[in-house]
């Protein structure tokens, strides 16, 4: 009986010591291979949603901003039509870049803003390019596409070949949908084209670009890129919106708006938060037409009319052009009003203390 007792008990033992490591290699498993899952998509068991798969739907938020944005559009043509310039060219490729990882140095800035071709920074310069050739192109014209790859990627273009993306955390098609679906996209842009708010269209091409992911780099550098030249057949000022800084400012935002529109299946809470920042950038065009451009003064137009065309001068060569002793003077009686009045252009606009700055007439 003592011996059957034991037998009992021993059996009991292995049996409970069995039910822990089964726990706990279950355990394992679950936090191996489903515990990402869940901390990433946040839909616990199922399967996660594609982005390319989301519904497309318009919510009131995303009306109210169209109009807002429409109103104010409106107000600015009444001051007059901005033009995009040397200016927003700089901002816009260093801002899309900074968006990319990659940081633009000041004295590459210059070099670039002079037109030259900096070897120490290739894609800035193409960036650049494409940038001063964003009013001439149609954004709903694939053959587009082309142009892009041929101007970014002079060594053959990186199409991804796997099912990840480094900075793209999210499930995205195989490689050999990435033709239909890029396909399937431009066919949605045309037949949209005159039924969709061109604001609207341009945000929902941005989020299913990202969503297909058609290379393994820079995939980011042609959804900005195309979202602006989208907006901008709506308005010629949308051009020089400073959309690519606002995105760097925001991006966490944007990456917020991007997993709830992922989490819910349904691109609207991205588009919303698209539309407020395209918004954001249209009131600091307001703020910037507002602003009393003051009328050459006799100063600098004596200034313009010893500089030559197209030749930028340093603070040292004004003043001996204009016989002056002191760079104070020079800045508060010539160059400060010059570049209020947009008569002046610098040769680093992004970092206007750049202690190698240079000035050229427009």
């Amino acid at each position: 009986m003592n011996s059957l007792r034991l037998l009992l008990r021993q059996s009991a033992s292995q049996l409970l010591q069995a039910k822990e490591t089964i726990k706990m290699v279950y355990k394992k498993i679950y936090i191996r291979y489903v515990f990402p899952l869940e901390l990433l998509y946040n839909m616990g068991m199922s399967k996660p949603i594609e982005p390319y798969k989301c519904a497309f739907s318009i919510s009131n938020e995303i009306l109210v901003s169209a109009a807002s944005i429409a109103f104010k559009l409106g107000r600015l043509s009444l001051t007059h039509e901005h033009r995009a310039d040397e200016d927003d060219f700089a901002l816009a490729t260093k801002s899309t870049l900074a968006l990319e990882g990659i940081e633009i140095k000041p004295s590459q800035m210059r070099g670039i803003n002079r037109g030259d071709d900096v070897p120490s920074a290739p894609l800035a310069n193409a960036v650049r390019r494409l940038y001063e050739k964003m009013s001439h192109i149609d954004p709903y014209d694939p053959a587009f596409i082309e142009q892009f790859e041929k101007a970014i990627w002079k060594d053959g273009v990186p199409h991804r070949m796997s099912r990840r993306v480094a900075s793209f955390p999210y499930p995205i098609p195989m490689h050999a949908k990435v033709a239909p679906l890029m396909k399937g996209l431009y066919s949605f842009a045309n037949n949209g084209k005159g039924k969709i708010h061109p604001l609207t269209l341009g945000c929902l091409f941005y989020f299913e670009l990202l969503a297909i992911q058609p290379y393994s780099e820079y995939t980011g550098l042609l959804a900005r890129y195309l979202l602006k030249a989208f907006i901008g057949t709506y308005s010629p000022n949308f051009y020089c919106l400073p959309l690519e800084r606002l995105m760097l400012v925001h991006k966490d935002e944007i990456k917020q708006a991007y997993a709830a529109s992922v989490e819910r299946a349904d691109t609207a809470p991205f588009v919303t938060c698209m539309m407020a920042l395209i918004e954001e950038g249209v009131d600091a065009l307001l703020r910037r037409s507002v602003k009393k451009e003051p009328a050459s003064s006799p100063l600098v137009q004596k200034m313009l009319d010893k500089m030559e065309p197209g030749r930028f001068y340093s603070a040292t060569e004004l003043c001996a052009l204009l016989g002056l002793k002191s760079r104070l003077g020079l800045q508060k009686n010539y160059i400060r009003p010059g570049l209020e009045g947009r008569v002046l252009e610098m040769s680093n606009p992004v970092s206007p203390t750049d202690r190698m700055q240079r000035y050229r007439k427009k």
